[in-house]
């Protein structure tokens, strides 16, 4: 359809998209257990973070909170990360 076409190629290419907003819905609405980051790489991760610290989300109102969380249970998961990979990754046979 016409608006389609219009929302697509106009309003999608010329507008600016509030990251900040759709990160916030999400933990809101849909109460995660974990956020996963695709990557490639962790280039998100801090943004993320202050979101998380933004809305007091598991408590988590200082950086140092969030990392405290990240070391004891992390809940934003990098796939750019090894380690974080392997918490929401089975093992691949070799």
């Amino acid at each position: 359809t016409k608006e389609l076409q219009n929302y697509t190629l106009g309003h999608q290419v010329t507008k600016t998209y509030d990251f900040s907003a759709s990160i916030t819905v999400a933990i809101k609405e849909y109460c995660p257990d974990k956020l996963v980051l695709l990557g490639p790489g962790n280039t998100l991760g801090g943004s993320i973070g202050q979101i998380i610290v933004q809305n007091n989300w598991f408590d988590v109102d200082l950086k140092q909170g969030f990392l405290k969380l990240q070391r004891n249970k992390p809940y934003l998961i990098s796939m750019g990360i090894e380690d974080q990979r392997k918490i929401v990754c089975l093992p691949t046979a070799k």
